[in-house]
């Protein structure tokens, strides 16, 4: 297949062009030159023809700082392209089948969840700059699909804003969190991207606005702990002053954070390489749950299987009983077996910041507090649960019930596995 790209000279649309390449399509890069309008759009049309798929990727990189000069370069490096595509698609006498032209999750107001059909529409500047760049190519012909693909950060290892962390974590062994409240950040890596480009092409029923993003947003923090996991080092907190300081008016798009949801995408079955920052940096994630019910969470639970710890050694029938405290702590009792002997210890819980309902603490000797996160839960009915901590070496599957079906065992395994933990290591506890 012949496809054309507009901006096959930059980070991404280099990526794309190599990619499209390697799938056995041929390429075709549409220069700037083919832009300036001094041949009449002769040029411009020669090489669309016989053009299957046409990719509008032109404009001026965000990634700097915005002057009101540098402002309307964005502007004019989008719209002026994108009308001049859209202009000659129409003069074709085989115009392709397919125009992708690129926006941003910038369109998106910040700080709320938005996805295709709920979309919540922004009133700063990159929002107006979205809707003026989309405009243009909603004025496609109607005889040609149109997908407008809004994409979250990019994220790739060897470039970008990912590239520049990990470049000064490893040179530095340093990291910087943006001070204040945890910004979500709506994103995708830039393989996945490519693979969505080409999931596009062959799924006609996607047309419209289509979001490029992963369906799980990462917060800045989170982001930047896991470079710091990924490549070692330590983390700094800037305030956000400073950080409105080196920027400018692009700190406070990135410091308002977006969840942007790609509804369209998982709704055709599009499957992510890379659905966590963990996955792309090959590190273990240690996320929680997001919703949490403490009082849920008590009564007696079941281990299934663990990873083999010193005081476990050996163990069968062991059990968890939580017990929520009037003061808002939790009794935690756990016994097993050993030798035919049951062992028992008794400790206690707490939940140190309600903004992180999964993320607890359990103290068995003095004040020594060890991290215990809930991984996964059967949110409805709170009947099985996944629980490790902030390092990969305690691991635990819980259930109300002596034993798991084999549905929902393969469906935790499946969960541990693509969290990047070892299920080869588990050991399974036998309750009998």
């Amino acid at each position: 297949m012949k496809i054309a790209i507009a901006g096959a000279t930059g980070y991404i649309g280099s990526h794309l062009a190599s990619y499209f390449e390697t799938r056995g399509h041929r390429v075709v890069s549409l220069g700037r030159e083919l832009f300036r309008g001094t041949d009449q759009g002769e040029g411009l049309c020669r090489e669309l023809q016989g053009c299957r798929v046409v990719v509008n990727l032109a404009g001026a990189s965000i990634d700097k700082r915005w002057s009101k000069r540098y402002k309307q370069e964005l502007i004019e490096s989008r719209v002026r392209v994108t009308r001049t595509l859209v202009e000659t698609l129409a003069k074709l006498d085989t115009p392709p089948e397919l125009f992708i032209s690129a926006s941003a999750v910038g369109y998106y107001a910040a700080g709320k969840d938005s996805d295709e059909e709920h979309a919540h529409k922004g009133n700063d500047f990159l929002a107006r700059l979205c809707e003026a760049w989309e405009s243009e190519a909603r004025r496609t012909p109607p005889n040609i699909r149109l997908v407008i693909s809004r994409f979250g950060v990019v994220l790739s290892k060897d470039g970008g804003a990912l590239g520049r962390l990990i470049r000064m974590q490893r040179r530095c062994r340093l990291g910087a969190v943006v001070g204040g409240t945890d910004r979500s950040i709506s994103w995708i890596s830039l393989a996945d991207l490519c693979r969505a480009f080409e999931w596009i092409i062959g799924h006609k029923e996607l047309h419209g606005v289509v979001n490029m993003t992963t369906p799980e947003s990462v917060t800045q923090k989170r982001l930047v702990q896991t470079v710091k996991r990924a490549c070692r080092g330590f983390v700094v907190t800037l305030p956000a002053a400073v950080f409105r300081l080196l920027l400018g008016e692009r700190a406070d798009v990135l410091l308002a954070g977006q969840r942007v949801f790609p509804l369209k995408l998982l709704k055709t079955g599009f499957g992510y390489l890379y659905p966590t920052v963990e996955k792309l940096l090959g590190v273990t994630d240690h996320g929680t749950v997001a919703a949490f019910d403490l009082q849920r969470y008590m009564g007696q639970w079941y281990e299934i299987a663990r990873y083999d710890v010193r005081f476990e050694k050996g163990m069968d029938r062991v059990m968890t009983h939580y017990t929520l405290l009037p003061d808002g702590k939790v009794r935690v009792e756990n016994s097993g077996w050993r030798a035919g002997r049951q062992k028992r210890i008794v400790g206690r819980g707490k939940l140190p910041d309600p903004k992180y309902p999964g993320a607890l603490k359990v103290a068995f000797f003095l004040w020594f507090y060890a991290d215990y996160y809930v991984l996964e839960l059967d949110r409805e009915n709170y009947q099985y649960a996944v629980v490790g901590s902030s390092t990969d070496r305690y691991l635990w599957i819980l259930s109300r019930e002596k034993r798991l079906s084999k549905e929902v065992l393969d469906f935790l395994l499946d969960r541990i596995r693509t969290r990047g933990y070892d299920v080869d290591k588990l050991i399974f506890t036998s309750q009998e």
